[in-house]
């Protein structure tokens, strides 16, 4: 009883502290909302959204993407002149490990002495470890930590649950997060989504579980994590993970049939695809594959070819890579 007395009662201090506003303590520091999920759960989708509807607030992101091509900061990058937020910050390569701490301790101590943002977002990587990051939001001059929230895949949920090689990666996110937020609802059964809210609420007790339809979730309910649910402390510097990456630049076209073919033929291995392709009639193709399940769509802009593969080896991306290289 001891100890849960003083899990609890860091858990009580942890969420005072995330209350601090200007005015009683806080001295004014910049919430900053950590934004953890499985590779292909939806963060860029959420947070692409949160930057379209910000409810009138500045938020400035920083995109923690994994690999040499940062495809997800592009994918910020796009959007509309009036919807960018004041302030995006790339920080590539993103992992498991504490590497990237001290760049991303400088970034948000630089975001808050700017005073050019009421809210700063950080999306991790998918493979992050959200309880590392969140001890650098909470060492960072300026800033305090407004909450972690997770990001999982209602049609990818209870597949990662049960695979051994990612369900621990899956659950230390949930286990960190402050609140939890159920993507893609629209893809399943409305009993599916029930049944998945349900083993989400075993997983996280006490947090509460939003699902989102394109990424649509209020922004009181993201920029505000801590107030909505209590978690205990978790150590940082875990290593739950690890993945290898690959980027395969096109020497030339790809049909767009040849593609689905090779998404449909490619053996489970390939945790994740996302990037873009010229086809031969010189249109500019998005493409996004989470596990078995991907989409190839018309680029909203023109980007330079290019395409990551995220894989749990090097031995099994190198060869995923070497395939896809084959149709050009």
């Amino acid at each position: 009883m001891s100890r849960l007395d003083a899990e609890w009662q860091a858990v009580v201090g942890s969420i005072a502290a995330a209350r601090r506003r200007p005015g009683d303590g806080g001295g004014g520091d910049v919430g900053v909302t950590v934004l953890t999920g499985f590779l292909g759960s939806g963060k860029t989708t959420v947070l692409r959204q949160l930057l379209v509807e910000p409810a009138g607030l500045r938020i400035a992101a920083v995109v923690n993407d994994i690999g040499p091509v940062n495809i997800d900061a592009a994918v910020i990058g796009g959007l509309p002149v009036a919807s960018r937020t004041p302030d995006r910050v790339e920080l590539t390569n993103g992992c498991a490990c504490c590497a990237l701490v001290d760049d991303l301790a400088e970034t948000l101590e630089r975001l808050a002495s700017s005073q050019t943002s009421d809210a700063i977002v950080v999306e991790a990587s998918g493979v992050a470890d959200p309880a590392t990051l969140a001890l650098a939001v909470e060492g960072a001059a300026g800033c305090v930590l407004d909450g972690v929230v997770a990001v999982t895949d209602a049609q990818q949920l209870d597949s990662q649950l049960s695979d051994p090689r990612v369900a621990p990666a899956v659950r230390r996110q949930i286990d960190v997060a402050h609140l939890v937020v159920l993507s893609k609802v629209d893809q399943v059964g409305g009993d599916e989504v029930a049944d998945l809210t349900d083993r989400l609420g075993e997983l996280a007790p006490g947090r509460m579980v939003v699902p989102a339809v394109h990424g649509r979730i209020d922004p009181r309910l993201l920029l505000g994590a801590a107030l909505r649910g209590a978690t205990l402390p978790a150590d940082a510097g875990e290593h739950p993970f690890e993945v290898a990456t690959a980027v395969v630049t096109p020497a030339g076209t790809w049909e767009v049939v040849a593609i689905a073919r090779w998404f449909e033929s490619e053996p489970p291995s390939l945790l994740r695809a996302k990037g873009w392709f010229t086809s031969p009639d010189g249109s500019c193709h998005e493409v996004q594959a989470v596990g078995r399940s991907w989409r190839i769509v018309p680029a909203a802009d023109v980007h330079e070819p290019a395409v990551v593969l995220i894989c749990c080896s090097r031995e099994a991306v190198d060869s995923a890579a070497a395939s896809l290289e084959q149709l050009c």
